[in-house]
């Protein structure tokens, strides 16, 4: 059995919407001389590019609905 079988559902789910973004890199990660540490890079890119998006999104959000910030929440998101 593969351990990806074992994975929760859900987070097997994700996790599978992931690895087809990170496929669309391929030609770069497999021009590393460590393939598999390359490939985790750019998940970890591809992750930082959508929690950059979901930023953007929430300070438009806030200009649009014209409320301060939760100071708790704003504070997580920029240590992200």
């Amino acid at each position: 059995m593969d351990w990806r079988d074992k994975l929760d559902p859900t987070l097997k789910e994700h996790f599978n919407d992931l690895l087809k973004k990170v496929h669309s890199e391929k030609e770069a990660y497999t021009s590393a001389q460590h393939i598999s540490q390359a490939q985790l890079w750019c998940a970890i890119a591809v992750l930082m590019k959508e929690v950059s998006d979901l930023q953007l999104q929430v300070k438009s959000l806030e200009k649009h609905i014209r409320v301060k910030p939760n100071s708790s929440l704003k504070n997580a998101l920029d240590k992200l």
